[in-house]
């Protein structure tokens, strides 16, 4: 006789389907293309980006000093490395961060069937962000990001919170796409100064043009988005699996 589930434990029937899964990827990403709709992922994007920056000095050794989110949702965050190897995690922390964070709300959310605390991981994280705001802006958006993250993973109806969600954890994971021209400069311009970009400092680094490196990066984050997925739905599958024998 099977138990019956507790509201912690998967329900496939309430669960999108691996096709409703990918045409969710489908229309996120077309809808990504109009300006409009993309200033809020934006934002975030920007903001995973510079604390993927941060945390990658933090786990090297180095500092995390501050972060800034500009008004146009271009973004900074100052930090202390302490050898290359140190900067280079940096670097592909930060133009890594969006996906792997969108790939940890997915694992929340199709893995463990728990949405809810997806959006709360959102909110927690960008409260923690705010003792790096390097500015008023900063401080003010990151602080009305973690309120509605938070309103969002108490308030939102189970069905609204499963897509929001996905939605979420799929617009940070497509960052690499739809912010694509970022990948493949070398050099580019925030709050009116010119800064060499990510890749074009892998290329200082390493072997090989800034291109290259935006090709890998980008690739790496595609690769995380269907890793994140087969992983997530295979742990759910068996989780199913195990809820039936008992």
């Amino acid at each position: 006789m099977n138990a019956k589930p507790s509201p912690r434990q998967l329900d496939p029937s309430d669960r999108l389907s691996p096709t409703q899964f990918w045409g969710l990827v489908v229309v996120v990403f077309v809808v990504m293309q109009f300006p409009l709709v993309r200033i809020p992922v934006l934002f975030v994007s920007t903001w995973a980006h510079e604390l993927g920056h941060g945390l990658g000095a933090i786990l090297t050794g180095g500092t995390f000093y501050d972060l800034t989110v500009f008004p146009n949702f271009s973004g900074v965050a100052l930090v202390g490395v302490v050898s290359d190897f140190s900067q280079a995690t940096v670097i592909m922390l930060g133009l890594l961060g969006p996906s792997l964070l969108g790939v940890l709300m997915i694992g929340l959310t199709r893995g463990l069937h728990w949405p809810r605390a997806a959006l709360a991981v959102m909110a927690a994280l960008m409260g923690l962000s705010l003792i790096w705001a390097a500015d008023l802006f900063t401080l003010g958006t990151l602080a009305v990001g973690a309120m509605m993250f938070g309103l969002m993973a108490w308030k939102l109806p189970d069905r609204a919170t499963l897509l929001t969600a996905h939605v979420v954890a799929i617009a940070l994971c497509l960052n690499a796409l739809t912010g694509f021209g970022y990948f493949f400069m070398g050099n580019a311009e925030v709050a009116g100064n010119l800064h060499r970009t990510d890749t074009g400092v892998l290329a200082d680094l390493w072997v090989g043009p800034y291109w290259f490196w935006g090709a890998v990066m980008v690739a790496l984050s595609v690769l995380i988005l269907v890793i994140g997925f087969v992983a997530s739905d295979r742990w759910a599958r068996r989780h199913a699996v195990r809820q039936e024998a008992d």
